[in-house]
């Protein structure tokens, strides 16, 4: 199949646009969390959306991050799935989305989870590496991949045939 250069387009966008909202919201929550943590105010601005969650301690936005973070993964998953779908219109390449968010969710929470069995918390080098995990699955970076392995797939089969 070829690509659909709209959709492929429209895509683009859509993952620019929630990538620039998704990266503000979580910036401006975690400077949230910050003056509340040090109970100092900096000299950057706090922007005014997040002053929803003000009167909220500091124990609550930490562990309140944990459902945006889910969130904002099923919403990149979503617009991954619907981008496959309608700039490739394959089908089975749907399932390949989403065995890779579960791979990334699996290895992200086994990382923790191992971290805290050993460490009893979750601030070291398995913390680090699911929050890059969960990262990816925040990005177009699975969609970016699927798309160009199809690619190559379909090159190096056009190639073999002649």
């Amino acid at each position: 199949m070829r690509i659909n250069w709209k959709y492929f387009v429209l895509f683009f966008f859509l993952f620019a646009y929630l990538g620039y909202f998704r990266e503000k919201f979580f910036v401006a929550y975690n400077h949230l969390m910050y003056i509340k943590y040090y109970g100092t105010i900096t000299k950057a601005p706090i922007d005014e959306f997040i002053y929803f969650f003000n009167d909220a301690s500091y124990k609550t936005l930490y562990y309140l991050k944990y459902p945006f973070t889910l969130f904002s993964i099923f919403i990149f998953g979503g617009l991954s799935i619907l981008s496959v779908k309608y700039i490739l219109n394959e089908k089975k390449l749907l399932k390949w989305v989403v065995y890779s968010y579960l791979i990334l969710l699996t290895l992200a929470g086994l990382s923790m989870l191992f971290g805290y069995i050993v460490n009893q918390r979750l601030q070291d080098d398995e913390y680090t590496l699911s929050r890059w995990l969960v990262g990816i699955a925040q990005s177009p970076i699975i969609t970016i991949v699927i798309l160009a392995s199809h690619q190559l797939f379909i090159q190096q089969t056009k190639t073999e045939k002649e």
